[in-house]
């Protein structure tokens, strides 16, 4: 084509340009249009020549197009957006420029320059949707965000942030953020705002300072707010982590109240009653309670075992009806907290009247599959609910406490294994031994004397025999228990095995007193005893040493009344015999004659 017909390159112009080009007479009616004006429509020249502008646009921009045209018609230019209808009944919106056709300086008719705006328009809505999403992600974020400039002066906060402090955004903008940070973290605030300044994303521990002074743990995100690749300020996202780190803070203090509890559980070299004692000790300490106690349920009453602090007027031993008791609770529900007695329902309970204090935490103890009683601690004042971590721990101590009492029971168990006799309950020859080396030591200071008596059941193999072996330990059981309703509190009854029983008689002024005791202990014996469903008749033998006359070692003191007692079976069973018989009767003989002068003195006067 030649640039000197420039006709022609005009006629190009207007057959290639992307836009669409439509020409309409000065009636509005179509004459003419390009491709792309049927590519934007969808509709053939044919099919729409002599066809009003009208037709060709939305019923709601008839006015707006008229205004267009009409300005066009008299030499003018207009520029405006409406919406032309595609062939397949769409809507599509259009940037339009109408202007003159012209023929010499006379105006023929008007050209439509259209572009599709579709993009744009879209662009434009995404763009819209954007700002509108970034301004509802800023303003309802749950973390508080502040919009910084480049020089860390705020020019915008959010409403967390606003929430979470107190302060109102014409309160903080304006001002540098730094005075929101305390003051020793302010230097590190200060690099982290550079550092996002040089383009970084920067996170770091800090704390700001509330509308009232008070400190916010926060985790500080600062992210750099570009605009056209330029970077502008920043944006601080600080999330609220003070109860994390209060919790955290609870699990280390947690933690070292858990260990400092396992050294007092174990420290076996204590009792389990001193044991429990420096547990509640800890406790005490650690809750800041003014007392704590051991109460143990029995009956209808309450035991106290173990008190620490300023009790006032409980006391480990004593004991309370269990309607005085805020314990007695315990036996129906794991754990008891009032946080203020002075409020319902513990003011009215029967027990407010005679608990001196205003607060109270009691856990429930066991022993085995039993109810043991409570471990209590009480305050004088009132107290705010305990955390879950603490109550834990409390009743952590109280399985520390339940496993010292169970410890003592295994300890009390292990002591009567190994010093009473399974079958009777009477002591075995491990603490008969005990108590004869005692009474040995006291005679000894006191210049007295004591009596060691062996004794067995007569023809006890017979019973055996005849009855068997279940009977034969009946028989023994029930001898057991003769011999220990027949003596005094302060003698000992012993059984060292088979049939064989050993009584001490620890204060003895001489063979008459022991015969007194054999005399009791064989009358005992001749009621029946009755074995299963029946009575059968039992007899004993009884051999009987005296100290210091009839020797001064255990050894020889038990050989003599174990010999005593096999010439009481020959001389005929069912009797007592003394190790030195001839100087036992001598003393019998004695003392009943003096007896008898004693009787004659005084029936002369």
């Amino acid at each position: 084509m030649d640039l000197d017909d420039p006709r022609a390159v005009l006629d190009s112009l207007y057959a290639g340009t992307p836009d669409a080009v439509v020409l309409y007479d000065r009636d509005g009616l179509f004459v003419a249009a390009n491709d792309a004006a049927r590519g934007l429509t969808g509709y053939e020249e044919r099919e729409v020549r002599g066809g009003h502008y009208r037709g060709h646009v939305h019923p709601s921009d008839w006015e707006r197009v008229n205004a267009g045209f009409a300005t066009a018609l008299s030499g003018g230019l207009d520029h405006f957006e409406t919406m032309v209808r595609h062939r397949d009944g769409r809507v599509i919106p259009v940037e339009i420029y109408v202007f003159p056709a012209k023929r010499g300086n006379d105006v023929i008719g008007v050209f439509a320059q259209a572009r599709d705006i579709v993009a744009l328009r879209s662009a434009e809505l995404s763009l819209g949707i954007n700002q509108d999403r970034f301004r509802s992600l800023f303003e309802f974020h749950p973390d508080g965000i502040l919009e910084l400039k480049r020089d860390g002066i705020v020019s915008r906060v959010n409403v967390s942030f606003e929430r979470e402090t107190g302060f109102l955004g014409e309160r903080i903008v304006g001002r540098p953020w730094t005075q929101l940070v305390a003051p020793e973290r302010r230097d590190e605030a200060d690099d982290a705002q550079r550092r996002s300044a040089r383009g970084e994303a920067v996170e770091i521990e800090s704390q700001f300072l509330d509308r009232l002074g008070d400190r916010i743990d926060v985790t500080l995100k600062l992210v750099p707010s570009t605009v056209a690749s330029e970077i502008r300020g920043a944006y601080v996202i600080a999330k609220n982590v003070s109860a994390q780190r209060d919790a955290e803070r609870a699990v280390i203090e947690h933690s070292a109240r858990v260990r400092e509890l396992y050294l007092v559980a174990a420290s076996r070299g204590e009792s389990a009653s001193e044991q429990i004692d420096a547990t509640i000790e800890l406790a005490l300490r650690m809750f800041d309670f003014d007392f704590g106690y051991v109460a143990r349920f029995v009956d209808e009453r309450i035991a106290i075992d173990n008190a620490v602090g300023e009790g006032w007027s409980v006391a480990a031993g004593q004991m309370f009806p269990s309607a005085s008791s805020l314990t007695r609770h315990l036996a129906e529900i794991e754990v008891l907290e009032a946080d203020d007695l002075d409020d319902s329902p513990w003011k009215a309970d029967g027990a407010r009247a005679n608990a001196p204090w205003r607060s109270y935490f009691a856990v429930r103890l066991r022993r085995g599959d039993e109810t043991y009683g409570a471990l209590a601690f009480a305050a004088r004042r009132p107290r705010a609910p305990l955390r879950p971590l603490a109550r834990d721990l409390l009743q952590l101590i109280a399985l520390f406490v339940e496993a010292a009492i169970e410890r003592a029971s295994y300890d009390e168990r292990i002591e009567g294994l190994a010093f009473t006799d399974a079958l009777t309950g009477l002591p075995n020859r491990v603490l008969f031994d005990d108590r004869i080396r005692q009474a040995i030591a006291t005679a000894k200071r006191y210049d007295r004397g004591f009596a060691v008596m062996y004794l067995d059941v007569d023809r006890f193999k017979d019973i055996n025999d005849e009855l068997g072996h279940a009977a034969g330990d009946a028989v023994l059981r029930g001898v057991g228990e003769r011999l220990r309703a027949t003596l005094r509190e302060s003698d000992t009854v012993a059984r060292f095995g088979g049939d064989e029983f050993v009584v001490l008689q620890p204060i003895v002024d001489g063979p008459a007193d022991a015969a007194d005791l054999a005399r009791k202990i064989v009358a005992e014996l001749q009621t029946p005893l009755r074995v299963g469903e029946i009575e059968r008749d039992v007899r004993i033998s009884v051999g009987i040493a005296l100290y210091p006359q009839d020797g001064h070692t255990i050894e020889v003191l038990m050989d003599l009344a174990d010999r005593a007692l096999y010439a009481a079976k020959r001389a005929g069973r069912n009797r007592w015999s003394f190790a030195n018989e001839a100087a036992a009767r001598a003393a019998l003989v004695d003392r009943v004659e003096r007896s008898g002068a004693v009787n004659r003195a005084a029936a002369g006067r």
